[in-house]
């Protein structure tokens, strides 16, 4: 385990509309307001479709990453997150749980790669202004991109 206490900064409320992709307009709003890193304290709402780091068949070794990804269409989720620098940029890290409408909410949940805002998706950010925080591989964790305090 790794531990650190926070210094924490700013805190917002954002609304994400129709039609746009969480990470990036989020990667973007970070750019913007000159958050370096934070805490994705919840995110929620309807999405036209996500595409998670998921598979539909059996894995031949579950301890190691998945390498492929499924994209669903037509959702409504919660997930949460980090924002860490990653060569020299803030990078959002986000993972959900979220049901399909028409299947009578049966859920996906993992790493978000990309999401499209159906209605509205609202997102709540808390800024970490110490320690610095970023995201590197960890080759613990089969070299995937893990948390690190400075």
């Amino acid at each position: 385990m790794r531990e650190t206490e926070l210094v924490l900064g700013r805190r917002w409320i954002l609304v994400l509309e129709p039609g746009e992709e969480v990470i990036a307009a989020l990667d973007e709003w970070c750019a913007r307001t000159g958050v370096r890193a934070g805490t994705v304290d919840l995110f929620f709402g309807a999405f036209r479709s996500v595409t998670l780091i998921a598979g539909r068949d059996d894995t031949v070794d579950p301890e190691l990453p998945l390498p492929t990804s499924v994209e669903v269409a037509y959702l409504e989720g919660i997930g949460s997150g980090s924002i860490a620098q990653k060569d020299g940029s803030a990078r959002v890290h986000l993972h959900v749980a979220a049901g399909v409408k028409s299947a009578g909410g049966a859920a996906y949940a993992g790493h978000l790669l990309s999401a499209e805002v159906h209605y509205t998706v609202e997102v709540v950010v808390q800024e970490v202004l110490s320690p610095e925080l970023t995201l590197r591989a960890d080759p613990r964790a089969h070299g995937i991109g893990c948390l690190f305090f400075e």
